[in-house]
């Protein structure tokens, strides 16, 4: 079963595909068709409500942000910061 609050929260994110869009207008579908689209909109609840998905559209928002106003490209952290390997408890000094 095909759940319009999964689609209706999915669009106002993101474009529907097309085939979301013909079967919101009840537009006849193919069994291919009728069997990919609640499988479409079951990968859509399982990224709604996953916590690194989120995380990652956010990043990918802000990324796009702050390269536009940075008038750059790349990842949004690439050659920012850096991590470090801490093998012991000397302070660490760059060198």
């Amino acid at each position: 079963m095909i759940t319009n609050k999964v689609i209706e929260r999915w669009t106002l994110l993101f474009k529907a595909p097309l085939l979301i869009d013909r079967m919101k207008k009840g537009e006849h579908l193919s069994k291919a068709e009728q069997k990919q689209a609640p499988e479409l909109v079951q990968e859509w609840r399982s990224r709604l409500t996953s916590l690194g998905c989120f995380m990652r559209c956010l990043n990918e928002s802000l990324a796009r942000q702050a390269n536009t106003e940075d008038n750059c490209t790349g990842r949004f952290w690439e050659g920012r910061y850096k991590s470090q390997a801490l093998l012991d408890d000397r302070p660490y000094s760059p060198v």
